[in-house]
């Protein structure tokens, strides 16, 4: 039985890119934007008058694809207890080739993407914590070209009593 206990999504690019590529292709689409900052600075001068462009900026933005956040995700790696060791598989959207997309069908491609992380002293909360540490850390070496998302794990990774919570998972 697999002790699941942490998913980390997979992005195909980072925030920062993808948002360069979606104002390049506004830019492309209506001449006359200035950017984001722009517009959200007219908003704020002109309370109650909606700058003549943002419409067209909307419509453009969802057809680029929507928001960074979810949209993006290409797979999640899924961390979980298997006796005494920490393992990772990872799930990918089903495609030969990942682009930018919408529709998306996510299977499992590696049960093991990782190699596992043992773990000896499974009430040590400074040992499970240096080993999904490890496992997290290995898991970006394998996905270079990818964007993690660790933003939750690492504001919560300090605060989590592991040792509880895989006590809890081995019941």
């Amino acid at each position: 039985m697999n002790n699941y206990f942490f998913e980390i999504p997979v992005y195909r690019i980072s925030e920062v890119k993808y948002n360069e590529q979606m104002d390049d292709f506004i830019r492309k689409s209506v001449p006359t934007y200035e950017g984001h900052e722009k517009l959200l600075q007219y908003n704020l001068k002109n309370p109650g008058n909606i700058h003549p462009e943002l419409s067209l900026v909307g419509v453009c933005c969802r057809e680029f694809g929507g928001p960074w956040l979810y949209n993006e995700i290409v797979g999640y790696l899924r961390l979980y207890l298997y006796h005494s060791q920490i393992r990772v598989e990872y799930w990918q959207h089903d495609v030969k080739r990942i682009k930018k997309s919408r529709k998306k069908l996510y299977c499992r491609k590696n049960p093991k993407i990782i190699e596992e992380i043992n773990i000896k002293d499974r009430g040590s909360k400074s040992e499970l914590k240096e080993a999904i540490e490890a496992a997290v850390n290995l898991c970006e070496c394998k996905f270079k070209g990818r964007y993690l998302d660790l933003n939750y794990f690492n504001m919560m990774k300090d605060h989590v009593d592991w040792a509880g919570l895989i006590a809890n998972l081995s019941q």
